[in-house]
């Protein structure tokens, strides 16, 4: 397995794997399609997405990190492909976001999920993201209902 950052030929599979993912387990928002058409904006306001690879480049996971419009940084479309549950590679792709974060210099990171995904909340609190208020005005999903926060 490797870690690459974002290129164009990943394009589509990040956004597959995502809505593969939130469909799964609940239904994908005005919101989630607006982040998926705006992925150029959120790379181009220096955001990044990495992707873990097997050994013939099949992508196994994905995750975003990205400025918000309140200057907050977002960890957010975060998924691993069925098969690929528990192989670590959606770990990887989380580390790679939270390295850049600190490479960046970004201050805090946030992410908001839902007690559903308790595989990822565990992970969550492992790299150690502490459990914050969820500001409804601030994170417009239905399905958020617990969000994190993590000092770098």
């Amino acid at each position: 397995m490797k870690i690459v950052p974002y290129e164009e030929k990943y394009k589509q599979d990040f956004i597959d794997i995502n809505k593969e993912w939130i469909s799964a387990m609940f239904e994908i928002e005005g919101q989630d399609e607006n982040e998926f058409d705006d992925i150029d904006h959120y790379l181009k306001n220096g955001g990044q997405i990495f992707f873990a690879l097997d050994d013939q480049d099949a992508v196994m996971a994905t995750c975003m990190i990205a400025p918000r419009e309140d200057g907050d940084w977002e960890i957010m479309k975060f998924a691993a492909r069925g098969m690929y549950t528990g192989t670590g590679a959606g770990s990887a792709c989380l580390k790679a976001c939270i390295d850049y974060a600190k490479e960046k210099q970004i201050p805090h990171l946030i992410i908001v999920s839902n007690r559903k995904c308790t595989h990822a909340i565990h992970l969550y609190r492992k790299f150690g993201f502490q459990e914050m208020p969820v500001d409804r005005e601030k994170f417009p999903f239905e399905r958020a209902d617990i969000a994190f926060e993590m000092s770098l």
